[in-house]
C-alpha cells in the first residue's frame, strides 16, 4: 500500500457520457477542506460533460476507454493504470464503473469503496430472468467491495436486502454541498429580467425536464392557484419534456404564470430571488436541488418518499405532499404563497438543517474516515 498517514491517492471512476448528478457528489467531496489529505484522480471513459466538470478542480483527470461490462482488455488497462499511478484506493459510483472498476482493482489487490446513489438501479427494470441473473452478478461483485456508502437509510436497506450486502459493510453518508451565503441583493434585478414584481410570489423548480421529475404536475398545480393572486412559477432545466411542458402551459393558458427558463448556470441567483422551492418528482433517491434550496433559505414543497423525507422535515422546513397529486401540490403552494411568516419560519429552519446535516464538509469527513479505516483496519 502506498498511502501514507497524510496522503491517500484515490481513483474516482465516473464512466459513461450521461450526467446523473453523481459528478456533483464527487466534485463537492473534493472541494471540501476535509478531504485535503486525499489526492484524487478522476477516471472517465472519454472527454465529455463529466470530465469537463473537473477541469480546474484540485484533481488529476485521465481517460481509460471501456466498451462494456465484460471488457477484459479495459479491465487489464485499468488495473495497469492503478499500478502505474500508485493508486491506493478505488472509489466507484455507478453500474459500469463499479463492475469493471472492482474487477480491475482486485487484479492489483486494491480496496474498493462504492457510493450507492439509487435505491432502484437500472437493472431492476429488466425482465425477470435477466434481472435475477444480473442481480447474481451484483452479489458476486459486492463480495469484493470493502465498504458501501449508500446516500440514505432507504438506499442502504434496499442494498442489504436485494444484493446481500452485510450491514456492517455499509455506512450511510448523505451527499453534501459547500455552505454558502445567500446574496439577496440580486433579487430585484433578477425578477425584473423575468417580469416579476417585487411583491410577486415566485415559486421555483429546478431539475432535468424528464418524466420522473414530473414538472407537468407543477404546471397543473399552478392552474389550480387563485388566479387573482400574484404567483409566478419558474421552471429551470432542460430535457426531453421541454416541448411537452411548453404545450401544456399554452393549453392551460398559463403563459403569464409559468415560465420555462431552460438550462441556467446562475441557479443560486435564481434561488435567492425566489420565495418557494418545489420539487414534484414521482420518486427521488435524495434530492440535492432541495438541499441547495434550503441552503438558500427557501421553504420546500416536495413529494413524500424516503428521499425527500430524509431532507425535508415536514411542516418544519417545508411541506410534503403525495406524489403525482397536482391538487395537493397546488394547495401546498397556495398555503405558502399566502403566508409570509410560514415561508420565513420554514426557510430559516431549512437553512439551519441543511448546514447541520448536508454540508460537503460533513460528507468529506465521514468518507475520508472510511478510506482510512479500510486502508488500515483495526486489528481483530
Amino acid at each position: 500500500m502506498n498511502a501514507s498517514l497524510n496522503t491517500i491517492r484515490v481513483a474516482h471512476l465516473l464512466f459513461g457520457d450521461g450526467v446523473w448528478g453523481v459528478e456533483n457528489y464527487v466534485y463537492n467531496l473534493l472541494a471540501s477542506s476535509k478531504s485535503s489529505s486525499v489526492k484524487p484522480v478522476i477516471i472517465c471513459t472519454a472527454e465529455g460533460a463529466i470530465s469537463q466538470k473537473f477541469v480546474g478542480a484540485n484533481a488529476e483527470i485521465d481517460f481509460v476507454p471501456v466498451s462494456g461490462y465484460f471488457d477484459i482488455r479495459s479491465m487489464v488497462a485499468l488495473s495497469t493504470f492503478f499500478r502505474k499511478h500508485k493508486i491506493d484506493l478505488v472509489h466507484v459510483h455507478l453500474g459500469l464503473d463499479s463492475f469493471v472498476g472492482t474487477i480491475a482493482a482486485k487484479m492489483v489487490d486494491l480496496p474498493v469503496i462504492m457510493s450507492v446513489h439509487f435505491d432502484k438501479p437500472n437493472y431492476m427494470s429488466y425482465r425477470s430472468p435477466a434481472r435475477e441473473m444480473w442481480n447474481t452478478c451484483q452479489i458476486f461483485k459486492n463480495k469484493a467491495i470493502a465498504h458501501f456508502l449508500p446516500i440514505t437509510k432507504n438506499v442502504a436497506a434496499e442494498l442489504i436486502q436485494r444484493e446481500a450486502v452485510a450491514e456492517q459493510k455499509t455506512t450511510v453518508v448523505h451527499p453534501g454541498i459547500p455552505v454558502f451565503d445567500v446574496d439577496r441583493s440580486v433579487r430585484k434585478e433578477t425578477r425584473r429580467e423575468f417580469a416579476a414584481d417585487d411583491d410577486e410570489i415566485v415559486v421555483i423548480g429546478v431539475g432535468r425536464l424528464e418524466p420522473e421529475k414530473n414538472f407537468d404536475c407543477l404546471v397543473k398545480a399552478c392552474a389550480r392557484l387563485d388566479p387573482d393572486e400574484k404567483v409566478t412559477a419558474w421552471i429551470v432545466g432542460d430535457g426531453s419534456q421541454k416541448e411537452e411542458l411548453e404545450r401544456l402551459v399554452q393549453t392551460l393558458n398559463l403563459q403569464n404564470r409559468v415560465k420555462l427558463l431552460g438550462y441556467r448556470r446562475d441557479v443560486r441567483k435564481l434561488l435567492a430571488s425566489a420565495d418557494v422551492f418545489v420539487l414534484p418528482s414521482k420518486a427521488e433517491p435524495f434530492g440535492m436541488s432541495a438541499v441547495e434550496a434550503m441552503m438558500s433559505g427557501l421553504p420546500v414543497v416536495g413529494t413524500m418518499g424516503p428521499g425527500l423525507g430524509t431532507i425535508v422535515d415536514d411542516r418544519v422546513t417545508g411541506l410534503l405532499v403525495p406524489p403525482d397529486d397536482d391538487a395537493a401540490l397546488g394547495e401546498a403552494i397556495q398555503q405558502l404563497s399566502s403566508d409570509k411568516q410560514m415561508r420565513e419560519n420554514f426557510g430559516n429552519a431549512g437553512r439551519e438543517r441543511a448546514m447541520q446535516n448536508f454540508s460537503s464538509d460533513q460528507m468529506a469527513e465521514k468518507i475520508v474516515s472510511i478510506y482510512r479505516s479500510v486502508l488500515s483496519p483495526a486489528p481483530i
